[in-house]
C-alpha cells in the first residue's frame, strides 16, 4: 500500500550502490559518547519532571510514562537514522573514488555505512550503564521496612538495662551501602518504568531491579534500528532528486512545445 502510494506521488526510492565499511571501529566507539550523552540527558529530564510523572490515576500514569519513553526512543531511533543517511552518502563517494582507481584508506572505511556499526555504537555507548544494572541485578534483594531515628530524650534511659536492650537496634544505623548508590543510578535510568509500576509494591520492583539490564538496552536499541535505515533513507533522497529532474524536463518540454506552436498560430492569422 506505501508502495502504490509513492508511485502515485510519483516518488520512488533510488538505490545506488556504495562502499561497505566496518562494522568495529574507533569512530564508531567515538559516536557512543553522544549515544552515552544522550542517555544521561534522558536520566537528567526523568529527574527534572519526577513529580509530573508521578500521578496517582494509573491509566494516565501508563500513557504519560510510556509517552515519555516513546519521547527517548523516538530520538535515538532519529539520531541514528540521521548518521546512518551519512554514512551512507560518504559510502557512495567513496565508491565511486575506488572505481575511479583513488586510494581507500582505513578512515574511509571506518566512516562508509555498515549495518552492525549501529549496533556496534549503541552498545559502546551503553555498556558503563548495562555493567551497573547487571551488577545491581546480581546484588538487588527485596526491600524492608527500615526504622527510623529515636529522638533525642530517649538517651536518658540508656542507663535500665530493660529499656536500652530492646532499643539496641536503634542505635545501630544501617550504612549506605553499595546496593543502595546502584540502585539510585538504575532507577534515575529507569524512572518511566518504575513510575508505572509504582515503589509500594515491593515484590513488583524487585522483579524490575532484576529486568534493569534488559529495560536499560531499549532505548539504545532504536538507535541501531534507526542506523539501519541510512540505505533507504538516502534512496528517497535519489528519488525524490530523480523526480524533481522528471518535472523540470517535462516543464521544458511543454515550454519548447509551446514556442514551436506560436509561429504556426501566427501563420494561420
Amino acid at each position: 500500500m506505501q508502495k502504490n502510494a509513492k508511485n502515485k506521488n510519483g516518488l520512488e526510492p533510488v538505490y545506488k550502490p556504495y562502499l561497505k565499511g566496518n562494522a568495529v571501529s574507533g569512530l564508531a566507539a567515538k559516536r557512543g559518547l553522544r549515544v552515552l550523552g544522550m542517555i544521561v540527558l534522558f536520566a537528567f529530564l526523568f529527574m527534572i519532571v519526577s513529580v509530573a510523572l508521578s500521578i496517582d490515576n494509573f491509566i494516565l500514569r501508563l500513557v504519560i510514562n510510556l509517552g515519555m519513553v516513546a519521547i527517548c526512543c523516538w530520538m535515538m531511533f532519529a539520531e541514528g537514522s540521521r548518521q546512518g543517511e551519512n554514512d551512507v552518502s560518504f559510502a557512495e563517494i567513496a565508491l565511486n573514488r575506488q572505481n575511479n582507481g583513488k586510494p581507500i584508506t582505513k578512515k574511509d572505511r571506518d566512516t562508509c555505512f555498515h549495518p552492525l556499526k549501529g549496533f556496534f555504537t549503541a552498545a559502546v555507548g551503553v555498556a558503563p550503564f548495562f555493567l551497573i544494572a547487571l551488577v545491581f541485578a546480581l546484588l538487588a534483594t527485596r526491600q524492608t521496612f527500615q526504622l527510623s531515628t529515636l529522638p533525642s530524650w530517649v538517651s536518658a534511659y540508656d542507663s535500665q538495662p530493660e529499656i536500652s536492650q530492646a532499643l539496641a537496634y536503634y542505635n545501630n544505623p544501617d550504612p549506605t551501602a553499595v546496593e543502595d548508590v546502584l540502585r539510585f543510578i538504575v532507577r534515575m535510568l529507569l524512572f518511566p518504568y518504575i513510575n508505572i509500576v509504582g515503589t509500594d509494591n515491593y515484590d513488583t520492583m524487585l522483579l524490575m531491579d532484576r529486568l534493569s539490564p534488559v529495560l536499560v538496552l531499549i532505548a539504545p536499541l532504536f538507535y541501531a534500528l534507526g542506523y539501519l535505515r541510512g540505505p533507504s533513507l538516502r534512496a528517497l533522497v535519489h528519488g525524490n532528486i530523480r523526480l524533481n529532474k522528471r518535472r523540470h524536463n517535462r516543464k521544458e518540454r511543454k515550454a519548447r512545445e509551446q514556442r514551436a506552436r506560436k509561429p504556426e498560430t501566427k501563420e494561420l492569422i
